[in-house]
């Protein structure tokens, strides 16, 4: 594989430590074998999704705008644009360093995080994941908490500092401020807010000159045509999603929220979000924000039928069942909530595969889809691709809200881990902004900030509006993040981004509920789509363990293949990602004992057909639509 020239520089684009590793392999200085086999494995994993997959990733993929017609088309040339920004963690680093670097950073301004709270004599700020972290607000705290409320350069502030604390070392007052700028208190015009899509652009040269690397996007020169039968069977899947959401009312962790709103405050009562959410003075969050992972939910009639659809399925032997209406209405039944008014999601997007093993097989109608996820809004999928293809982004600037006469908002934040940083990064193309924990320039126009919103309650549904005005937000968060997990996202971005859409239909990928758990379940049809694909669980202790040799590995496991009725050819699911696998071939084989050597369970989907991907050349692709309620 190394000697293939594109795969090579879209490795080292991707993984410059794998890189790395590879040459020493090959270069005879790595004479451990097990260094050596695990980047051997590395390599075969990048290859893998290099020939299958189609999520954009630095040279792997890229992205390309698709329209709906009287007749398919599909054409890819070479003259494929990459665009480069710095790769984010290595920016990070640079600017951190220049941050505690003393004379250069004295024009540079800064300004106090507005995720930052006071709370019993310490200041809290968010860290990685749901962390927090703390220190004892002191006087010099204090006083930087009320200079930089607004933008304040460096010198001006060291010398408020100076003015109030004289028999300080200069020295010591100096790493002060570098150490709120490290905690994230202070942010500096250094960082560039997620609505500037390349960072770069506001750091000096000398800066840039220290970050190394590259983060790579690709816009491909290709021109795809899908026919309108293609369109309404996305529309038809995205109904049908809808109407089978495991909560159509919101969440229960909303709408115990809300209940806990209308009892302390009543509804006409408009609260400042900031106080709302302090846990002292407020309500805090809704329950699970803080965790990093879903709290466990209760057994549903819906789990019940779900329950007994995966058994039945099981016990005759099915890969997949075919959705019929009455069954969609008892799905849809059971998870209906009592008592409660349901309300459409305005929009989300759906990706999904179109397969089809010939342009005229395409044409002709004879086609499927198959749904891969479903995003929580239109833009959460396509947003960082904006600035790529700025012809798209001008669509979303009129998308319908859930309230009338609610205003749309961009919330823009920064991620709480450097290393997601480009995927928080979409152009602004909201009239109205709300930014949090983000350095902006006082300047800017109708950008709002948390002080600036509260939440009020109206019909048993909250809502967002500006504290001056009354005026109604409903925020759009256009990245891919999942909020649910809470491992990149500040709790409070999280609240903004869903308080306004909590009681409507919470619209997902086909979720299983406590099905889950069992080792199979089968395939979904409806129509022409595949809702999901059948998927089986196997657990490590089934096979044996490290110290067995690989051909009393495999045979063990193509027994356990034959008992339940696994195909050759298998998806490997590690979250939202998916590793093509075919077990007859060795190389395969080890992957999948890697991976349950490091994990103690495999989870498998069944492949789309061969040919699947016959219409656009045999090219790995998804198609990322979205779509608006009709009401």
């Amino acid at each position: 594989m190394w000697a293939d020239e594109p795969f090579r520089q879209a490795l080292i684009n991707a993984s410059p430590d794998l890189a790395r590793q590879v040459r020493a392999v090959l270069d005879g200085q790595v004479t451990n074998p097990r260094r050596a086999r695990r980047a051997a494995l590395a390599v075969a994993r990048y290859a893998l999704r290099y020939a299958h997959r189609s999520t954009p990733f630095g040279l792997f993929a890229g992205v390309a705008l698709v329209e709906f017609g009287d007749r398919p088309l599909a054409r890819v040339g070479d003259a494929h644009e990459a665009v480069a920004r710095p790769e984010p963690a290595a920016l990070d680093l640079a600017i951190t360093a220049w941050e505690i670097g003393g004379e250069r950073m004295a024009d540079v301004e800064v300004c106090v995080n507005n995720l930052a709270r006071v709370r019993d004599g310490r200041v809290y700020v968010p860290a990685e994941g749901a962390d927090e972290f703390s220190l004892a607000s002191t006087a010099a705290v204090e006083l930087v908490l009320q200079a930089a409320s607004s933008p304040i350069t460096h010198a001006a502030l060291l010398g408020k500092l100076a003015a109030e604390f004289p028999h300080v070392e200069p020295s010591r007052r100096a790493e002060l401020v570098a150490e709120l700028l490290c905690t994230r208190l202070l942010r500096s015009g250094l960082r560039a807010p997620a609505t500037v899509t390349d960072p770069a652009a506001v750091v000096p040269p000398a800066l840039l000159a220290a970050c190394h690397r590259t983060a790579v996007d690709v816009r491909l020169d290709a021109e795809v045509r899908l026919p309108e039968t293609v369109a309404v069977e996305m529309e038809t899947a995205a109904t049908v999603l809808a109407r089978l959401a495991t909560h159509p009312a919101g969440t229960p962790a909303w709408r115990r929220y809300a209940e806990r709103f209308a009892d302390r405050y009543g509804e006409g009562v408009e609260v400042p979000v900031e106080q709302l959410t302090d846990p002292g003075s407020g309500l805090g969050l809704p329950d699970g924000f803080g965790l990093l992972s879903e709290p466990p939910r209760a057994m549903s009639r819906r789990d019940r039928l779900l329950l007994e659809l995966a058994g039945t399925a099981a016990v005759e032997g099915s890969r997949a069942v075919i959705l019929s209406e009455a069954l969609v209405e008892d799905l849809e039944a059971a998870a209906a909530e009592p008592f409660t008014t349901l309300a459409p999601a305005p929009h989300f997007e759906v990706c999904a595969q179109v397969q089809a093993r010939s342009i005229a097989a395409l044409d002709a109608g004879d086609f499927r889809l198959r749904v891969h996820t479903v995003s929580r809004a239109a833009g959460a999928m396509s947003g960082r691709f904006w600035h790529l293809l700025p012809d798209l982004a001008a669509g979303y600037a009129a998308l319908p809200t859930v309230a009338p006469g609610a205003v749309p908002a961009q919330l823009s934040f920064h991620p709480t881990r450097a290393e997601a940083d480009l995927l928080t990064r979409a152009p602004r193309i909201l009239a109205k902004l709300v930014s949090v924990g983000e350095y902006r320039d006082s300047g800017q126009q109708d950008v709002l900030h948390p002080r600036d919103l509260v939440v009020g309650a109206r019909d048993g549904h909250l809502y967002l509006a500006v504290a001056a005005t009354g005026e109604r937000l409903e925020l759009l968060a256009p990245t891919a993040i999942n909020f649910l997990w809470n491992n990149y996202t500040p709790p409070l971005v999280r609240f903004l981004a869903e308080i306004s859409r909590a009681a409507t239909a919470q619209v997902t990928w086909f979720d299983w509920g406590a099905a889950w758990t069992l080792p199979f379940t089968p395939a979904l049809h409806y129509r022409r789509t595949v809702l999901v694909a059948a998927r089986w669980q196997l657990r490590a202790r089934t096979l044996p363990g490290r110290t067995a040799r690989l051909e009393e590995w495999a045979e063990r496991l193509h027994a356990w293949r034959g008992r339940a009725g696994v195909p050759e050819r298998v998806l490997l699911a590690v979250d939202d990602q998916h590793l093509p696998l075919d077990l007859t071939r060795e190389m395969d084989v080890d992957l999948l004992r890697a991976h349950l050597g490091a994990a103690p369970v495999a989870v498998l989907f069944e492949t789309p057909p061969p040919d699947a991907d016959g219409w656009i050349g045999g090219r790995a692709h998804s198609i990322v639509v979205s779509l608006e309620s009709r009401r």
